[in-house]
């Protein structure tokens, strides 16, 4: 029965672990994203393409069997387009 529960708090920290890196990553990826496409003068534009990539994201996390990936995939598309869309004024106060 100990067996049980420790395998279950593994599991917990994995997927705690996982879950905060996809965090890390979407939000560090829209960053990079939003100082490359700052001199686009149509923001909308480049909220599209950044759209679009989380789409493309999601559509190919759907083909993915492994739950854990999957979830990956998922939250990394979500604080992708999240952040960019949310975040300019906070990126660039990070730049002055």
């Amino acid at each position: 029965m100990n067996d049980r529960s420790a395998h279950d708090a593994t599991d917990y920290v994995i997927w705690t672990t996982w879950t905060l890196l996809a965090l890390l990553i979407g939000v560090g990826a829209s960053f990079v994203a939003w100082s490359e496409l700052l001199r686009i003068a149509e923001y909308r534009l480049a909220l599209s393409a950044v759209g679009f990539l989380g789409l493309g994201t999601v559509l190919i996390a759907l083909s993915i069997e492994r739950p854990l990936l999957r979830a990956f995939l998922y939250v990394v598309a979500l604080m992708f387009v999240l952040s960019f869309a949310l975040g300019p004024h906070e990126f660039a106060q990070l730049l002055s």
